[in-house]
């Protein structure tokens, strides 16, 4: 499925406010692989690492910090990121 990007904390990945990404559906997801999460009532889109410290979503903006995925948090993997298409119809990979 196609989501809207809102905000830029994946500037350094090339994901920019505005884009539609290209979500294939997946609960599971390795480390380093961007995917699309639902922490709570949110979607976010961030880089997966999972460590002995439980889950992390990392951004590629300096200006954004890592979330940690509380233990107590209502957390799904929605799916991985496969590609975007901007709002000029360009596409990337």
């Amino acid at each position: 499925y196609l989501l809207r990007v809102e905000g830029e904390s994946m500037r350094e990945e090339g994901i920019l406010d505005g884009d539609l990404v290209g979500v294939h559906r997946s609960a599971q997801a390795r480390n380093g692989q961007i995917v699309v999460a639902r922490l709570d009532e949110e979607l976010t889109i961030k880089v997966f690492e999972q460590t002995v410290s439980g889950i992390w979503l990392l951004p590629c903006n300096a200006g954004f910090a890592p979330i940690q995925v509380p233990a107590d948090a209502e957390f799904a993997l929605e799916g991985l990121y496969c590609g975007l298409i901007r709002p000029n119809r360009s596409v990337r990979r």
